[in-house]
């Protein structure tokens, strides 16, 4: 192995532990009382080491969020054309395996700020991957922007609202409800 694929490596395992570590301090401490010391303390990293990887623990996650917007919206193209619950299903899997940390930070447990940025990503992406397949030909362009907001922090609630109550529904049982709730007449 190569010197440069070992220290590639060793970044990789270093920003994976301390993504494990700040998911692990979320479940039990707010957002905005975790230190980057009780950061390092939990991954098992020198302060040094996170502070060559990331300015703060808001760095981490905006490095975090940036991959996880990119990701999400493979996923959302990968299925948009799908069955809405399908859809729908697919969207909670994916938030649920492969987010996290993104769900902890929107939880009680979240920061104001992060969740305000989440809500942000959420719309951007429904006005770029949701509002083109959506029933809004008599829809004027403001009301189009009011539309996106609506949804997107409808489906934002829903979300929080699951983490906060400890995920009482399976994935497949959230997806079944938002495709009841959201009236077939809004998405194809």
């Amino acid at each position: 192995m190569t010197e440069e694929l070992f220290t590639d490596a060793r970044i990789l395992k270093t920003k994976k532990n301390t993504r494990e570590a700040l998911i692990t301090l979320l479940k039990t401490k707010r957002f905005d009382d975790i230190s980057v010391k009780d950061i390092c303390n939990e991954a098992n990293v020198s302060r040094g080491t996170f502070y060559l990887h990331y300015k703060d623990k808001y760095d981490l996650v905006h490095q975090y969020q940036t991959e996880i917007i990119k990701s999400g919206s493979k996923k959302i193209h990968e299925f948009l054309n799908s069955d809405r619950r399908l859809f729908f299903y697919h969207m909670l899997n994916f938030w649920n395996n492969e987010a996290e940390l993104l769900l902890l930070l929107i939880s009680k447990n979240g920061s104001t700020e992060i969740q305000n940025q989440v809500k942000s990503m959420l719309q951007k992406n429904a006005e770029k991957n949701i509002l083109p397949s959506v029933k809004t030909i008599n829809l004027s362009e403001r009301e189009q922007h009011y539309f996106v907001i609506f949804l997107s922090n409808a489906i934002f609630g829903i979300i929080q609202d699951w983490v906060d109550n400890g995920k009482p529904e399976t994935i497949e049982e959230l997806s079944i409800i938002i495709n009841k709730i959201i009236p077939a007449s809004l998405l194809g």
